[in-house]
This record gives C-alpha cells, sequence and structure tokens, in this order.
C-alpha cells in the first residue's frame, strides 16, 4: 500500500474527521480536510451522541460494537466523556423480545455480554418514572451511553492537526476538474486543491459535493429537533437513555434520557424519511412547534412526569439519509478515486468509527477488509439515483 497519495477530505464532521484519524493511522502523510464552516458545524455538532450496540442484525451490532470500542480508547487516550448511562429499546410486541434476545446471542459473540431482557415490571421497579403501558419489555445495554459529539469533533480536530494533518476551515467547493491522470484539482473560496483521492464526507451537502464532481448519489435531508426540558422536581434514579421507536415500523417514536437531576433531553427519532427534503443551506433555528407539541403528546405515555417541567433550549438538526437507512460508504463507479461516506441518519456518531475505517481503506487500496459483510456500496442503489 502506497502512503503517498494526496487525499483531500472535503468535511470536518465526525464521517470526515474519524476517516482522517484512520488515514493518519495508516501512516498517509498528505491529507487535508475542508471544511465549509467550522468541525461539526452541520449535523454533528447537533447530534444526541448516542453510542449503543442494541441493534436487531450482526452487521449492524458488529459496526456499533467497533464504534463503542473506538470511542472507549478515544476517551482514554484524549480526554473526551463517555457517559455510561445505559440505552433502554423499548418492543411493542413479543415479537420484538424475541428479535432482541437474538441480538443478545449475537452480541456475545463480540463480547459484549451485560445487555438483558426486561419486563415491565422489572423496567418500572428500576426507574419508577418509566411507563411501560402497551410495551412487551425492553432490552438494556448497561454499558452503552453518550459522548458529547461536538466535544469529539473539536478533540479529533485538535488530534490531526497535531499529527500534522492540515484542517482548513472556512472553505467552499466551488468546482473540480478531473485531469488526465486521473487526479483532481478542486477550486475553492481560498485556491486550489490537487488530490488523487477525495472523500466526499459533506454530511447533509454530501449531495452537492457529489454533483460538483459528476458523482450523483442518493441522499434526503430531514429535519431533527431536539429539546431539554427543565423540572423542579429531581429524578433518582436518572433515566437511561429510552428509545420508544422499533427500526421499521413505519411510524416515529420518542427518545429522552436524564441529563441532570432536574434537566431531560428529548428529541422524536425515525429513520424513515417521512419529511420534505430540507435544504442544508437553509436557516435551521429552534424546534418548531409540532414538534413541541409531538413531545408533548408522547412523553407523558412513556414518563411520569416531575413536578415544576418547563422547556429549555431547543434547537434543530439535518438527519441525512440515504434510500434504505443505511450508510453510503462507497467508491463511485464514474470515478473510482472519490469515496463516499454518508448517509448515516441519525446513528452517524455510532457509526462514523466503522464507515471512516471503511472510508479510509477504500481510499488506500480501493477495498475493504475489516467490515467484509457489511454492504454499504453505493451498487445497491443501481439505477435509483
Amino acid at each position: 500500500m502506497s502512503t503517498d497519495r494526496r487525499i483531500v477530505i472535503i468535511g470536518a464532521g465526525v464521517a470526515g474527521l474519524t476517516t482522517a484519524l484512520e488515514l493518519a493511522e495508516m501512516g498517509f502523510t498528505d491529507v487535508t480536510v475542508l471544511e465549509q464552516f467550522g468541525p461539526g458545524f452541520g449535523s454533528s455538532s447537533k447530534s444526541a451522541g448516542v453510542i449503543e450496540t442494541q441493534y436487531l442484525d450482526r452487521s449492524g451490532i458488529h459496526v456499533r460494537d467497533f464504534g463503542l470500542r473506538y470511542y472507549e480508547r478515544f476517551a482514554a487516550d484524549y480526554g473526551i466523556l463517555l457517559a455510561r448511562s445505559g440505552y433502554l429499546r423499548y418492543g411493542a410486541t413479543d415479537a420484538d423480545l424475541e428479535i432482541f434476545q437474538q441480538s443478545i446471542d449475537i452480541q456475545r459473540e463480540f463480547g459484549i455480554t451485560d445487555p438483558i431482557i426486561m419486563t415491565p415490571r422489572e423496567i418500572e421497579q428500576r426507574w419508577p418514572r418509566l411507563i411501560t403501558d402497551d410495551r412487551a419489555g425492553a432490552v438494556f445495554g448497561p454499558s452503552d451511553g453518550h459522548v458529547d459529539s461536538y466535544e469529539y469533533v473539536l478533540r479529533a480536530a485538535a488530534v490531526l492537526t497535531a499529527k500534522g494533518v492540515s484542517v482548513q476551515n472556512g472553505i467552499t467547493v466551488v468546482s473540480a476538474t478531473q485531469g488526465s491522470d486521473e487526479s483532481w484539482s478542486i477550486e475553492t473560496n481560498n485556491g486550489t486543491f490537487v488530490a488523487d483521492v477525495v472523500v466526499n464526507a459533506a454530511g447533509p451537502w454530501a449531495r452537492k459535493v457529489a454533483d460538483l464532481f459528476g458523482t450523483p448519489v442518493p441522499q434526503n435531508n430531514q429535519l431533527r429537533p431536539k429539546v431539554k426540558i427543565h423540572h423542579e422536581e429531581a429524578i433518582d434514579p436518572l433515566i437511561p437513555f429510552v428509545m420508544d421507536y422499533v427500526p421499521g415500523s413505519g411510524l416515529d417514536g420518542i427518545y429522552f434520557r436524564s441529563e441532570t437531576p432536574n434537566e431531560i433531553f428529548v428529541g422524536i427519532h425515525t429513520d424513515e424519511s417521512i419529511q420534505e427534503e430540507r435544504d442544508p443551506e437553509a436557516a435551521l433555528g429552534a424546534a418548531p412547534q409540532e414538534f413541541i407539541d409531538r413531545v408533548r403528546e408522547l412523553l407523558p405515555m412513556r414518563l411520569r412526569e416531575p413536578q415544576g417541567m418547563s422547556l429549555g433550549r431547543t434547537w434543530t438538526g439535518l438527519y441525512a439519509i440515504s434510500p434504505d437507512n443505511k450508510p453510503i460508504v462507497s467508491l463511485h463507479p464514474d470515478a473510482t478515486n472519490i469515496v463516499h461516506v454518508m448517509g448515516a441518519g441519525g446513528s452517524g456518531i455510532q457509526l462514523a468509527p466503522a464507515m471512516g475505517r471503511i472510508a479510509a481503506e477504500l481510499a488506500a487500496t480501493g477495498e475493504t477488509t475489516t467490515f467484509a459483510g457489511t454492504d454499504w456500496s453505493l451498487g445497491r442503489f443501481a439505477n435509483k439515483h
């Protein structure tokens, strides 16, 4: 493997920076990250930062296990906080619990031994504030948790700079042309960058960047608001991350966790594209009223609310979603020296380590070996974009 390739990564969110860290670890010395705003400005800084392994199939568990162990190492090496607050995923039916048990069995093969199935009674005994009406039970991962995604991207950018990787902010890509030697000349608002390999990790802007290179990709940006709710009455014990959404159900679901004894963090989740597509250039700002109304509808169904509740800060971010709700990490058939790493939706933080590893392997050799059984290639969308 030659490590003298000139590699330009477009986007300094969690996917782009993690890819850059992987390339630096592999020995590449000519790596440049171009970011039009600042690290994490797009979706990454607005994330819930969940890190968990309570997924439903082997491939999904494998990549999440890789992500959890990655953040464990990064936290130990560079001092970010990995909060092990636990993750509780509700199941609506006995069939859901059977799938959760299969997940637990697979997790044990990866050395994850503490997840358990909990009955509604066990849940309410452990966390008396939780309501389990019309739920069959849940799977609970005690070692799961979350990171501050903005803290991660800032620390990752600093680590990359210390390793000699150039992270340049305020750079907007304007156009790109390919030379006879297949290298790319990337025109920006601050000069020209030349690359043997380009990594498109531009988050909600990834489809626009792909079009500049003549390598179209499918992606749909969905608005996802969040809110913090303050309450005068303290919650004890603290609530783990509760996910009342079952993948593939076709319905949205509420999620929440305790931030402190007097504050909870709340959002609404679905992996699917159920809204009109959002332009990443449009201002986001505070959460819309319909989101607040939906939270007010769903939260009392799952939480015995403490006294003195009041709305705190709200914000919105974008889920960049692929047609099948799984990431795209792939070379493009129209330009085999462009790697697209995008489309992870609401799982970008926990999947970024696996996405970055695959993207780095593709940039280095054109092949991926670490996750050979995971199909995040563009080939699965042939003739769909």
